[in-house]
Parts: structure tokens; C-alpha cells; sequence
């Protein structure tokens, strides 16, 4: 017997987001009305018993939403549009591990991943995650499982009970499990790069299709590895796929089709349930976020483009706000932990400044950081530099903007030796002197590679 499975999947990198960035109509009620279209919209989207709706992760955090409800806005939204699995995310770890476990507990869909443990088990488990779930259809069975990029307690707050396996075994494991259990066919929800993907598809046998990216890659049509499908669709609401897998019980994926979905182009209804949940928790956010706190007559440059690779004024500004705050020599930011990715501009024609909101503080800096004061050695501090310029090139979140510091580095130079200068107070940094060091806790506590600031006194 063969079904055909429509399955329609989020799109990755959702970041706590209702609407894309840049475009206020790819947006949340929009998608979920493309998503749950009965009949056919601009390209013929369908919707039925066969359909599942899937998310691939990084969908809690990090926005102004996310740091103001902690993911609830996200998780109302997807129980109204009737989403049927997610996979965890780096972000969606952003708010801490026991505030993920709440929005797991408080989602009716199902959290799966093979390779994001706790305590022997998934993460989670108690509060509804599964290390992969079954789906019958039509006398076939669907198994749907996930996986989370292995940077993750590196880039993330997983907390200290939690682990992150290498995706390959821990898929094999979970497949072997599924197809024991009776599985014709394995979808994988995954959060990881396009490359560790491929590596899984290549060295893990019995998975059908991969769909979702760690890095908000776009395929127009799904790539084929070693007979597994691997579907990229980008992020933030731009594009929606819909992957038709044809499957036979005993013999397993027959067949395929895909369509990938512009939503900008797509005539679909917003759904009105996840309208009306959306709605609710934007007027809540205006009532808290729209007071003014100041105005500036320069423009403020947060671009991800500059933060993550280059001096900043808002890079700087928030370095000096830290130092300020724990009265340091030093001050260092980690520029992932800038967010917002916006120029804020005065308006030049009428010499007005722009004005300064509590929503633009909390949009240059949603995640639930505290400041670190630390006392660290000129080595260590020469060793936090190092790192912090050593993925330059990859758009890493661990650049540093500092404050009470200047330094050069030469990226061609070889690892280790890339700061060529730094001076703290106009003179050079001695390995063997101290230094008060003021960053945030996510930093201090080693993440984004700065690991040997972890055994840092404070």
C-alpha cells in the first residue's frame, strides 16, 4: 500500500520572531495560513490527514518576543496553528534549560531529538520530549526525529545536566530504535549545518530525508546524498516546503515531489486562530517596550554584518556599559550577543535624532544576560582576544567590542599569534599583570569559546 505524505515544514530560524526583519508581511498568521491551506493557493499547497507540519528548530529566541514572554508568544502561536513536531534549536536553549523544559511542557506538539540529552534520556523527557516519535498513515509508519548542531554548549546555555551527542551516532541509534519499532520511513528535523547534515546522510543508513539548517540555507530543490533528501528552505517565513514523500509499508520511500513556496508570493489567508494569539502578545509588547529612554544624533550601526567583525559604536557602548557596571579595567562583549542587525538613523533631512525605545535596548540585547566582574591575567586576557578573532571569517558571535582596550590582529597570521597589539589604558598588556575584566555571564561561564575565562575568579 502507498501513501502520499504531504509534510509542510517551518521554516529554520524563526528567533522568536512573528514577522521576517525586513518585512512585516511575512509573518506568522500568514505562514500558518499557507501552511494549513485546504485547497490550493498560488502553487496548490495541500492539506489533509497526510500532513504533517514540522518545525526545525532555533524558534523560541531571540527577540524582543522572546525577552519578553520567554518563548510563550511562540509556543501559543504554534499550538494554534496546529504544528506537529519540533526539534530543538541553539536558541531555543538561549533562556536557559529549565525555561525550554516549561515550553515543552506548555506545547501540544511534540519535541523530538536524538542527539540533546539529559540524564540518559532526551532533554526534556519528562516534561513530553522524545527521542524520536511514529506516525501511522495510511497503513505506513512515519518515524520523526531530531537533531541539534553539536555547538551548542558552546554557543548556547544547554546548562550543566545537559549534553549534546555527535549527531551520527546518536542518529544511528535513534533510526535503528525507529526501525525496530516498525518505521517504513525516517524524517530527521535538523538544526545542523548544511555540511554536518551531509556527513549524517552519508554516514547514518535508514534516514529519508533530512529538512531544516542550522545555517538558514536555501535549496530551490532538495540535494540527494547517498539516497537521503535533504531540504534547505532559509528562514524567517520566506519560504515554506512541501515535500511529498511516497511511501510503501516493506519497502519504504518510493518516490518524491517538492514544492518550495514564496510566501511573499502566495495568496493564502493568515490563519485566524494564530492571527488572534499573535495579535494578543504584540499589544501586550507594545504596552511594556514603547517608552522612550533617549535619542541619538549619530547613526548606531548593529548590523551582524559589523558586530561579529568589526568595531562598533553600539559594540562599544555596550563594552562600556559592562565595564561601568562592575567598575573594571576592561570591558568585553561577545558581539553575538548584539542582536537587533539594524543601522538606527537620525532622520538627516529634518537634523532630527532618532529616538531610543526600551523595544530598541531590548532588540540590540534580548537574551537574559547578567554582568561578570572578573580578575584575569594579561595571558589570559591576550587569550581571550585570540579567540574572539579566530572565526572572524565564519561570521563567529565570539568577536569582541571592548571598552578600556585597544587591539590589532592580522587574520592571515596563524592561530595564536593573530593579536599583533593590545594595550589597556594607553600601554601594552603584560602576561604578567592583573586585570579586572567586566563581560557577561554567558561569557564568563566559557561560552562562545572563551573557556579559559570559566576558572576566572570573581
Amino acid at each position: 500500500m502507498t501513501s502520499d505524505r504531504v509534510r509542510r515544514r517551518h521554516d529554520t530560524h524563526l528567533h522568536g520572531r512573528y514577522a521576517n526583519a525586513f518585512a512585516d508581511d511575512l509573518n506568522v498568521e500568514r505562514y500558518f495560513g499557507l501552511m494549513n491551506a485546504a485547497e490550493g493557493v498560488s502553487s496548490g499547497v495541500a492539506s489533509g490527514s497526510n500532513t504533517l507540519r514540522i518545525g526545525s528548530g532555533d524558534d523560541l529566541a531571540s527577540s524582543v518576543l522572546s525577552a519578553a514572554f520567554d518563548g510563550r508568544h511562540v509556543v501559543s502561536a504554534f499550538n494554534a496553528g496546529g504544528l506537529d513536531y519540533d526539534t530543538f534549536g541553539n536558541h531555543d536553549f538561549d533562556m536557559g534549560p529549565e525555561t525550554l523544559r516549561e515550553r515543552v511542557d506548555e506545547s501540544r506538539f511534540t519535541w523530538v531529538s536524538a542527539n540533546a540529552r539529559e540524564d540518559g534520556d532526551v532533554f526534556a523527557a519528562d516534561a513530553g520530549a522524545r527521542r524520536y516519535a511514529l506516525e501511522e498513515v495510511d497503513g505506513v509508519t512515519l518515524a520523526v526525529t531530531g537533531l541539534i548542531t553539536p555547538e551548542a554548549p558552546e554557543i548556547t546555555s544547554v546548562g550543566e545536566n545537559t549534553t549534546v551527542l555527535d549527531p551520527v551516532p546518536a542518529a544511528r541509534e535513534a533510526v535503528a530504535e525507529a526501525r525496530a519499532d516498525g518505521a517504513d520511513a525516517v524524517i530527521v528535523s535538523s538544526h545542523l549545518s548544511g555540511s554536518t547534515a551531509r556527513r549524517v546522510a552519508r554516514d547514518v543508513d535508514g534516514i529519508d530525508a533530512i529538512v531544516g539548517d542550522h545555517a538558514a540555507s536555501l535549496l530551490e530543490r532538495p540535494a540527494v546524498v547517498d539516497g537521503t533528501l535533504l531540504s534547505f528552505v532559509g528562514d524567517q517565513f520566506a519560504h515554506l516546503g512541501e515535500l511529498d514523500l511516497r511511501v510503501a509499508a516493506d519497502e519504504g520511500v518510493v518516490g518524491h515531489s517538492f514544492t518550495l513556496h514564496a510566501l511573499g508570493e502566495a495568496s493564502a489567508n493568515g490563519d485566524p486562530w494564530v492571527g488572534l494569539i499573535a495579535s494578543g502578545f504584540r499589544s501586550r509588547l507594545a504596552e511594556r517596550l514603547d517608552v522612550e529612554l533617549g535619542r541619538t544624533t549619530v547613526p548606531l550601526d548593529a548590523r551582524e554584518s559589523v558586530v561579529r567583525a568589526r568595531e562598533s559604536n553600539v559594540g562599544n557602548y555596550v563594552a562600556d556599559a559592562v565595564r561601568d557596571d562592575v567598575d573594571a579595567d576592561v570591558g568585553l562583549m561577545n558581539g553575538g550577543g548584539i542582536r537587533g542587525d539594524a543601522r538606527y538613523l537620525p532622520d538627516a533631512s529634518e537634523n532630527s535624532p532618532a529616538t531610543i525605545t526600551r523595544e530598541t535596548v531590548v532588540s540590540l540585547l534580548p537574551f537574559p544576560n547578567t554582568t561578570v566582574g572578573l580578575t584575569v591575567s594579561g595571558e589570559t586576557l591576550l587569550a581571550a582576544l585570540e579567540n574572539g578573532v579566530s572565526r572572524v571569517a565564519d561570521g563567529s558571535g565570539r568577536f569582541p567590542q571592548v571598552s578600556g582596550l585597544s587591539y590589532a590582529y592580522d587574520p592571515n597570521r596563524a592561530a595564536g599569534e593573530r593579536i599583533t597589539e593590545a594595550t589597556v589604558g594607553g600601554e601594552p598588556v603584560d602576561p604578567g599583570a592583573t586585570y579586572d575584566l567586566g563581560t557577561n555571564d554567558f561569557v564568563a561561564g566559557g561560552g562562545d569559546g572563551y573557556a579559559g575565562l570559566a576558572d576566572a575568579e570573581r
